[in-house]
């Protein structure tokens, strides 16, 4: 409702303002917004009046603040020359991919109108993370070249600064080129590794605008920056989750380990536990030992009594053909 409501007052500004001409911008908006929480940043917000210019200092110096947190591993300033405060309602739909990155953000703020800013600023900023938060290089992209992003795969801090082509200042063109741009945001961040990330966008180059266009009262998503996590200090995207851990029973095995390592035959425990089993064995043992004992002496006694009687023949069945022979060789000689 609250949008409908802009949006109409907006339209009847433009109607009377239909007729005028052009003239430079003497301010421009700037978002910041980032995935971790940054502490303490929302006070600059809270002190902003939109009907006001917030001072190119003090701009500075909630950059500063809001990048010295070192809480990201990706630096991303954005630099959208001609940018300019009625193109957040006129062209809303063309701003997909970047109120989704606000709207999953840990922290963000807006400021609708902030004095003309250097055209190196991004460089300043670049080395400040550079040296706060030891970040190892910066990427310089052309916003209209995708061929420039070349993707990384570790978690390296680096510093990433998009520069787009100035707007055009036909509607139709205008808003196709907005389209075109939020595009390229959505690919060169969703190729980033990690997601904590810190964004700046603004504009670092003017160009022209109504010259009634500073006393419209236009908010910049107003839907999204008067939601109740981003009016607090809320972590958005904490994945280490505070609950409570869960208990579980104690190990209990199924079977009791021996008290030590190895198992003693004389272990008394083991003895008393198991003194019916043990007598059986050792009576088993003994019995097995006489039984083996007393069959084997009773087979070798057979033995030696049949290799006895065998002999015995043998040696009677030689006297008795001895005898023959002799008998035989008498009885020849008598016969002669």
């Amino acid at each position: 409702m609250q949008t409908m409501l802009w949006y109409l007052l907006f339209m009847v500004r433009v109607g009377l303002c239909a007729s005028e001409e052009l003239r430079n911008q003497t301010n421009v908006p700037a978002i910041l917004f980032s995935y971790k929480l940054t502490p303490d940043i929302l006070k600059y917000q809270e002190d902003y009046d939109m009907a006001l210019t917030l001072p190119k200092s003090k701009f500075i110096e909630a950059a500063e603040k809001f990048l010295g947190v070192c809480n990201a591993n990706t630096y991303v300033f954005i630099n959208q020359p001609g940018l300019r405060k009625l193109d957040f309602l006129e062209f809303e739909e063309e701003f997909v991919s970047l109120q989704r990155y606000i709207r999953q953000s840990s922290t963000a703020i807006r400021f609708e109108k902030v004095d003309l800013l250097p055209e190196n600023l991004y460089d300043d900023l670049a080395d400040y993370v550079k040296e706060y938060c030891d970040a190892d290089q910066v990427l310089q992209l052309r916003g209209n070249h995708t061929e420039d992003f070349q993707p990384f795969i570790d978690s390296k801090r680096r510093v990433i600064v998009i520069e787009y082509p100035m707007l055009p200042e036909d509607t139709n063109q205008r808003k196709e080129a907005l389209r075109h741009y939020d595009k390229y945001l959505r690919t060169v961040l969703a190729q980033i590794p990690s997601p904590e990330q810190k964004i700046i966008y603004t504009s670092l180059n003017p160009g022209r605008t109504l010259a009634h266009e500073s006393v419209i009262p236009i908010e910049i998503f107003p839907d999204i920056f008067d939601m109740k996590c981003k009016l607090g200090e809320v972590e958005q995207n904490n994945r280490v989750m505070n609950v409570p851990r869960l208990s579980f029973n104690d190990y209990a095995p199924r079977f009791s380990e021996p008290p030590s390592e190895y198992v003693s035959i004389f272990d008394s425990e083991l003895i008393e536990n198991n003194r019916v089993l043990l007598q059986l064995i050792f009576t088993s043992l003994i019995g097995f030992v006489l039984f083996q004992f007393f069959f084997a002496n009773k087979r070798n006694n057979e033995n030696t009594k049949i290799s006895n009687e065998d002999c015995n023949k043998k040696e009677k069945s030689s006297q008795q053909l001895r005898k023959q022979e002799v008998t035989e060789k008498v009885s020849s000689k008598q016969t002669l």
